[in-house]
């Protein structure tokens, strides 16, 4: 009988082909052992001529052996590699898949094993960073951040301001934490172009990488969608450029309980609860353009631009020199965390009868008629 010679990972290892007796068995059991990097490496599952396949067990099998722990990201929807230092393994999507497609390489696993399994092993371990932030640390200190930080936004309307950012706020906690939590509320920054908006929504935003990001959307392709939903809190920008057509595809976007796309890779579309709390800023007038109605919005007005450097002050924020800093981490998470328990407490993320009023006021002067 012909006498083949299969490689795993670098090591010969004989096979006799179509074999159905107990050599063959025993062949198959030693083709499960394979030495990679000086250790011994265990796959559980062999082809009867003592190939590694492309199941689950193998791939996962190869992810422990290199140290690495597989996990899902909940903001961003994207399957991780952690390595030793806790760091996503590659730096990047393409990194870690280049990663793992040489140590799939080096010991025989299908790269096929990738696509088929890594995203249903990694969503055993699920998280969410900006919660995982949240809740790494001293409990809430008992004072109270809230006020001050909506009081430099320098609205026109400050109690009018206070009520739709105290409840668009709770929702942005909520999002972390309530099973089945849905947002119509947006609160749209009306100013000019020099009135520091987006700098504004940074500084409350911008706690771990990825948190935060600013862009513009049509839902009606995949890719912004996908880009859309993957941070925590995300900035609408060129609301002002919204087409009445577009205008009715983003009112029911931004509703949405759950997101759906295609992950590069993937071989199935990719369903994400919706995390993401959308904030737009503008700098003319005449930007809403639905006729029917704007409910989903809520315009403040600012009358002057918004005071950052006090902003700074309070959540921990240094500016020197044309760079910026986060000297005192401390005090945004102790900010969010007096979020957090107005939101235990019972608080709302929707807007009471009357600053709902209000909003639909605003919006309709706002209106392009």
């Amino acid at each position: 009988m012909k006498n083949n010679k299969n490689k795993t990972a670098g090591h010969d290892i004989s096979s006799y082909d179509g074999q159905k007796d107990g050599a063959a068995t025993q062949q198959v059991q030693q083709a499960v052992r394979s030495v990679m990097q000086g250790k011994l490496l265990t796959l559980p599952d062999m082809s009867p001529t003592g190939r590694p396949i492309k199941t689950s067990s193998n791939l996962f099998a190869l992810i422990t052996f290199n140290g690495w722990a597989p996990r899902y990201n909940l903001m961003t929807g994207e399957a991780e590699l952690a390595d030793a230092d806790g760091e996503r393994l590659g730096g990047s999507e393409a990194g870690q898949r280049s990663a793992l497609v040489d140590a799939c390489q080096l010991a025989g696993v299908p790269d096929a094993a990738i696509d088929e399994h890594l995203i249903a092993i990694c969503e055993r371990y699920s998280y969410h960073p900006v919660r995982q932030w949240l809740e790494r640390g001293a409990p809430w200190d008992g004072k109270p951040r809230i006020d001050a930080v909506i009081a430099t936004l320098n609205a026109a309307n400050p109690a009018y301001a206070s009520a739709v950012l105290h409840a668009w706020l709770v929702g942005c906690v909520a999002a972390l934490y309530h099973p089945r939590w849905c947002s119509k509320l947006v609160p749209v920054l009306a100013g000019a172009q020099s009135f520091r908006k987006s700098a504004w929504i940074s500084r409350l935003a911008a706690m771990v990488p990825g948190s935060t990001l600013d862009c513009a959307i049509n839902p009606d392709k995949p890719d912004d969608v996908r880009r859309a939903v993957s941070a925590w809190v995300v900035e609408l920008a060129e609301l002002e450029s919204t087409t009445r057509h577009e205008a009715g595809s983003l009112k029911a976007f931004l509703t949405r309980e759950n997101d759906s796309y295609r992950l590069p890779y993937a071989r199935s579309m990719t369903t994400k609860k919706r995390q993401t709390s959308f904030i737009a800023t503008v700098n003319g007038s005449d930007f809403l353009k639905d006729t029917t109605g704007n409910a989903r919005f809520a315009v403040i007005e600012l009358a002057a631009a918004a005071d950052v450097e006090g902003l700074n002050s309070i959540l921990g924020w240094s500016w020197n020199t044309g760079r910026l800093s986060q000297t005192d981490p401390e005090q945004l998470r102790q900010f969010w965390l007096e979020v957090r328990e107005r939101y235990e407490s019972g608080a709302t993320w929707f807007l009471d009868d009357e600053t709902a009023a209000l909003a639909a006021t605003a919006n309709d002067a706002h209106t392009d008629k």
